[in-house]
């Protein structure tokens, strides 16, 4: 299988299953919501933007995928891990980091909708990079 299959199967199907669950998420979280300046509306279509914008950066770092296109990647079985994990799951990691050192400060049970939303947005990444790096890797062993 060529390897933009591999991209599409670990960036496209949790695209869409991040925006979907996220955006039904954030309808449910924001119904009651009340300020003096956004409306439930407003809040629920500038958070499912952000959304968008967020699959979009994590499919741009995701690009690296390619390198195992390079011989010296592609033979080398850390670099391999390296070219699927470590620049797309950067901006996960520290973000989970942040949020859990916020959280430790002011206590955990405030976390509650942000934990879920930081499992919504990036679970569906995290498995499908998980889950076509082992089908790409069981490919390589077979040719």
């Amino acid at each position: 299988m060529r390897l933009s299959k591999y991209y599409q199967q670990a960036i496209l199907y949790p695209f869409l299953i991040t925006v979907v669950i996220t955006s039904i998420f954030t309808v449910i979280e924001n119904k009651n919501y009340k300020s003096e300046w956004l409306t439930a509306e407003a809040v629920t279509m500038m958070t499912i933007v952000y959304i968008i914008l967020y699959c979009l950066f994590l499919c741009v770092l995701c690009l690296t995928i390619f390198l195992c296109k390079l011989e010296v990647v592609r033979d080398n079985r850390l670099l391999t891990v390296l070219s699927w994990f470590l620049l797309p799951l950067s901006p996960t990691v520290l973000i989970v980091l942040k949020d859990f050192s916020y959280y430790l400060d002011i206590g955990l049970s405030s976390a509650g909708s942000d934990l879920l939303y930081l499992a919504f947005l990036n679970g569906p990444f995290i498995t499908g990079l998980t889950w076509a790096f082992i089908r790409y890797r069981k490919a390589m062993k077979l040719s």
